[in-house]
């Protein structure tokens, strides 16, 4: 099935090839013997299971939508004997930390309410948590807009959620995970950051690896941006990120490749952290040219991947009748309907 958004609420599309837990189980047999010894080495350094099959998935540490949530609920409930990893892309710089908040005037309509503002686009690596100065005003804007709402069950859901975050301390990426975490339930899924993973060992072999075939390397990643539809390079550009100060520029020598860009990320991920990688369906659009890159790249047909995608709307004024649009962040939802909907592609493993 094409990668797709669902749109009624409560409805959960997939698609990958065969059953899921078999394909990863069997990856491991089909990487060249480099790339297979750089894959064991990359599991010990980050302390994986050597003899079990890691199954990954990621997103920005962001106030996500249940759509999003819905791929971390599917890893926290796939088997005991899978390793199940979700990657934290701290190393996305967006302009401000956000999410939309629903009300009730004349009408239905929403306010966008700004946690942190990251006018700099420092990396979220770089950015702290929030304050309880403003923790506490974020609660002030979303009562004060929830109240307005019919449904009240929306504003004690939110007020529960506030309630049990951790105290702010420490970097923004590990202070969200862990709230999610606990706003969640996602107990068994390791959470990587991808600053993490660029500080290893591995991903510095993993670029001295690719470097060393620069030219054919550069020649297939310019055919796999092409193919996604992404931008295509600058000349003298490398497809990774230096860092400088908690930003992100063009690296132009192997020594500046501090972070992967989104196919990089991708492809590393896919080479040496995992064995099945599970995308949305927005980030799905990647791996065709991700597939390219480990044909022309290592000569071999690539690993396997999927994606996962859902839709859950707000039931306001009831459950009868929802709010258009699934942006809303998931400790507004009743996440037992996000659980239930998870019996389809759990079926399919």
């Amino acid at each position: 099935m094409r990668p797709r958004i669902p749109v009624r609420h409560g409805e959960v599309s997939w698609g990958w090839e065969g059953g899921l837990l078999e394909a990863a189980r069997k990856t491991g047999a089909s990487f060249p013997e480099g790339l297979s010894e750089l894959r064991e080495e990359a599991r010990r350094g980050l302390s994986l299971p050597q003899g079990e099959p890691v199954v990954a998935s990621g997103h920005q540490p962001l106030p996500v939508h249940p759509g999003i949530l819905l791929r971390q609920l599917f890893l926290a409930a796939l088997p005991q004997d899978v390793a199940r990893v979700w990657i934290s892309v701290d190393s996305d710089a967006p302009g401000a930390i956000s999410f939309p908040v629903p009300l009730r005037r004349r009408g239905y309509t929403h306010h966008e309410l700004v946690l942190l503002r990251n006018p700099n686009r420092l990396v979220l690596a770089a950015r702290p948590a929030p304050g309880q100065k403003a923790l506490a005003r974020a609660w002030e804007l979303m009562e004060a807009r929830l109240s307005t709402l019919k449904n009240q069950g929306i504003l004690r859901r939110a007020e529960e959620a506030w309630k049990r975050l951790p105290p702010p301390e420490g970097p923004w990426p590990g202070w969200w995970e862990e709230a999610k975490g606990r706003l969640a339930g996602l107990a068994g899924v390791r959470v990587i950051q991808v600053s993490e993973l660029a500080a290893s060992q591995a991903f510095k072999d993993f670029v001295s690896l690719l470097l060393c075939k620069k030219e054919g390397f550069l020649s297939a990643y310019g055919k796999a941006v092409r193919l996604c539809g992404l931008p295509s390079l600058s000349p003298g550009e490398l497809p990774f990120w230096r860092l400088e100060g908690g930003k992100r520029g063009p690296a132009r020598a192997p020594g500046e490749a501090q972070l992967p860009r989104a196919l990089t990320l991708t492809f590393f991920l896919r080479a040496v952290v995992c064995d099945f990688f599970l995308h949305g369906a927005g980030g799905a659009g990647y791996e065709p040219g991700v597939d390219l890159l480990f044909r022309e790249v290592f000569g071999m047909e690539p690993p396997p991947w999927g994606w996962l995608s859902g839709t859950f709307l707000l039931p306001e004024p009831s459950g009868e009748r929802r709010l258009p649009g699934r942006a809303y962040p998931f400790f507004l939802h009743d996440l037992l309907e996000v659980r239930e909907a998870l019996s389809g592609p759990l079926s399919a493993l």
